[in-house]
């Protein structure tokens, strides 16, 4: 038996699993509940398209990816947070190791089945929601189609570096049912407190207390002489916008640590989006609408795109192998007899 039989065998268990159909309800639940998010928040259904290029860009920005980033990073977290331990568990593991192969090809079987299982997981959430978007009348054009290649592997990647956080989990923890709860808090801690709790509360208290221009609040009409207040953007503030800088700056630096901002960044700039910086100094127009025409998006060559990303792909590369090694040298040292 060779790592490829390993793999197929782990793929078919794999897709047979609640976990895996969990996994799907979860993103259609998510996708939809954004979708009804943002329609609210819009005032109109999906009246974001003219700040994208394409009305898929809009829809896939505004609802689908935050639902696609959890969804692929909660599938790839549990699939390998029971690849080992429930292996051990059953007792398959002894009848596996009784065959005449080394331990490498175990993990490395396991390892590659979780790359399929998510490689084809991935293909269904792009028809899911190519499906979703042709639903809410939203056509698919062959640049949507480009981008969603252009990205496909990366989310394999991002798949992977919870698989391997996964993996680590069950070489280290017994019970297959405490490692998918694990899973699950790493999952919550990576994709929902580090972004919307640790990251703003650590930002603030560096940042400070946002810091206005108070002279712009008022001014003086010389034909009258009588004060009169003007409308205060506090995105043209100097001041705020000086604070708004250093915040988004530490925000970014905590940041670096979620797994699910590299994707988010990697995906998002792929798929046209601007930069950080340049939604920055022009926030002050966005929230005005005052040339009703500004875009969050730009027309850019999938090479650039991926230039501007690349220190997030090596935090990718880099944090698969920071979960892979120690739980490939823990395996090695378990008892599996």
């Amino acid at each position: 038996m060779g790592v490829l039989n390993i793999a197929i065998k782990e793929f078919e268990v794999g897709i047979r699993t609640r976990r895996f159909y969990a996994t799907i309800f979860v993103f259609f639940v998510l996708a939809l509940v954004f979708i009804k998010v943002t329609s609210i928040t819009s005032g109109l259904p999906l009246n974001l398209e003219e700040m994208y290029n394409t009305p898929f860009q809009a829809l896939f920005f505004s609802s689908l990816s935050s639902a696609f980033n959890y969804a692929v990073a909660l599938l790839a977290v549990l699939l390998g947070a029971t690849s080992i331990n429930q292996e051990i568990r059953d007792g398959t593991i002894k009848v596996l190791y009784s065959k005449p192969i080394y331990r490498d090809t175990i993990i490395w079987g396991k390892l590659l089945g979780g790359i399929l299982m998510i490689a084809v997981t991935v293909g269904l959430f792009y028809i899911f929601m190519v499906g979703i978007a042709l639903i809410f009348g939203k056509p698919v054009t062959e640049y949507d189609i480009s981008r969603l290649l252009a990205i496909y592997p990366f989310t394999i990647l991002y798949g992977v570096a919870f698989y391997s956080l996964g993996l680590l989990f069950s070489v280290l923890i017994k019970t297959p049912l405490n490692s998918i709860v694990a899973g699950i808090l790493a999952f919550l801690f990576v994709a929902i407190i580090i972004p919307m709790i640790l990251a703003p509360l650590i930002a603030f208290a560096i940042a400070g207390a946002p810091q206005f221009s108070s002279s712009e609040f008022q001014t003086i009409n010389s034909s009258n002489g009588s004060s009169v207040e003007i409308t205060y953007n506090p995105f043209e503030d100097r001041e705020f916008m000086q604070w708004m800088e250093k915040y988004m700056d530490t925000y970014r630096k905590v940041m670096y640590v979620s797994l699910t901002y590299h994707f988010d960044e990697i995906s998002g700039i792929i798929f046209g989006r601007k930069t950080t910086e340049d939604v920055l100094g022009a926030i002050g127009q966005l929230v005005s609408m005052e040339e009703g025409s500004y875009k969050l998006v730009e027309d850019r060559s999938i090479g650039e795109a991926i230039s501007l990303v690349v220190g997030n792909i090596i935090a990718l590369i880099v944090s698969t192998f920071m979960f892979l090694i120690p739980a490939y040298l823990k395996f090695a040292k378990i008892d599996l007899r």
